[in-house]
C-alpha cells in the first residue's frame, strides 16, 4: 500500500516576522514609543496625543490576538513578541509618571 505525501508548506522565519499579527506588534511598539516621546521630550504640550498613541498601542494588543486566531498565524515569535511589548508598554508608563509626579508625590518615596 502506497502511502501519498500531503503537500506540506514549510514556514520560514522571514514568513513569521512579516505574520499580520506581528506587524500590528510592530505598530504598537512604535505608537509605545511615540507616545513616551510625545509625553517626555515634549514636557506635557502633546499628552492629549501621547495618550492617544498609548491607547492605540492596547487597542492594537486586542485586534493582534484576533489576527492571529482568525488567520491561523500563531507563533512562538509573536506571542513573546506581545508578551514582551506589553511588560514594556506598562513599565514606561510608569516610569513617565513617576518622573511626572516626583514632586507632588515625594512623600510615597519614604515607604
Amino acid at each position: 500500500m502506497v502511502e501519498e505525501k500531503k503537500d506540506e508548506v514549510q514556514t520560514t522565519a522571514c514568513d513569521v516576522i512579516l505574520y499580520v499579527p506581528n506587524l500590528i506588534g510592530y505598530t504598537r511598539i512604535l505608537c509605545t514609543l511615540m507616545s513616551f516621546v510625545f509625553g517626555q521630550v515634549f514636557n506635557g504640550e502633546m499628552w492629549v496625543s501621547a495618550v492617544g498613541l498609548y491607547i492605540v498601542s492596547f487597542a492594537g494588543d486586542l485586534f493582534d490576538g484576533v489576527a492571529a486566531r482568525r488567520l491561523n498565524q500563531q507563533s512562538t515569535f509573536g506571542s513573546v513578541l506581545d508578551m514582551v511589548t506589553d511588560r514594556c508598554s506598562t513599565a514606561g508608563l510608569l516610569v513617565l509618571l513617576s518622573w511626572h509626579y516626583a514632586e507632588t508625590y515625594k512623600f510615597v518615596s519614604i515607604f
